[in-house]
């Protein structure tokens, strides 16, 4: 068999199992959101072998795209630099920005929660 054929059939196959387990994380629905455009994941084999890093970007049709495969370790690294350099933010600042943001969410509802029990149970004192 032709080596890029076999080469082909099994990026397709470590796609697609890739694809699978990341809409299984539960921050996948946010990605997009919070500012994350690009997903790079390079894949190796079990001696080490690189087989390529898969680009995957988000575009207007709402869905993510495979953008390319790049072939070499080398390559990926400098365009996987060049992607999140070239943005005008930061979006691992965006992503703490945001847990910070859903603390506080949670905080209030909870502090909120507790003053309706302390009302419904007549243990709140007031002055």
């Amino acid at each position: 068999m032709d080596d890029t054929l076999q080469l082909e059939k099994i990026r397709f196959t470590l796609e697609l199992q890739f694809r699978e387990q990341l809409v299984r994380r539960p921050e996948f629905p946010f990605f997009q959101s919070v500012g994350l455009k690009d997903i790079f994941q390079s894949f190796r084999n079990t001696d080490g072998t690189f087989i390529g890093t898969i680009h995957l970007k988000w575009n207007s049709g709402k869905t993510w795209t495979r953008e390319k495969w790049i072939d070499s370790q080398e390559d990926s690294e400098d365009f996987i630099r060049k992607t999140y350099q070239d943005k005008p933010f930061s979006t691992e600042k965006l992503i703490v920005l945001h847990y910070i943001e859903e603390v506080k969410r949670r905080e209030k509802i909870r502090a909120e929660h507790e003053i309706k029990e302390l009302l419904k149970d007549g243990k709140m004192l007031w002055n």
